[in-house]
């Protein structure tokens, strides 16, 4: 499980619990078309980098970042605001493609907290498989 997230020289503690879409909906909002807001909900997050990821086979930065923000203000609630906080990352901390970046450890986030029985679905299909090939073998 994450619990921090390097960026350049710099560690920042993660936590991803019940609290974070709390943090999330009260940082982040979406305004509405009557030009009112509402609290923007982090499965709105989760879905645009699963549809763009899927499309493009690359993350959309907002999402990531918006959050990597919230499990930061998970882990520290007393975090600076978010448009302060993006502006402290090094420049080449927005490139998505260079490997071992924060970006990876974010999908990693996402992941293991809202598909955490995705590697256990997988691993199921396995043993389903074999068993069946057992069984074909056990009626010959």
């Amino acid at each position: 499980m994450v619990s921090e997230v390097n960026i350049g020289d710099s560690t920042v503690p993660v936590a991803c619990n019940g609290f974070t879409p709390i943090v999330f909906s009260r940082e982040f909002s979406v305004e509405r078309p009557d030009g009112s807001k509402r609290p923007k909900d982090i499965n709105e997050d989760v879905t645009m980098i699963l549809e763009v990821s899927s499309a493009i086979h690359l993350a959309p930065i907002v999402p990531l970042l918006e959050i990597f923000y919230s499990c930061a203000k998970t882990a520290n609630p007393k975090l600076k605001p978010y448009e302060e906080w993006i502006r402290d990352f090094p420049p080449d901390a927005y490139d998505l493609e260079r490997s071992g970046g924060w970006s990876a450890d974010v999908m990693d986030i996402v992941r293991e907290n809202f598909f955490p029985h995705a590697k256990e679905d997988v691993a199921a299909e396995t043993a389903e498989a074999t068993d069946a090939a057992d069984a074909d073998g056990a009626a010959k």
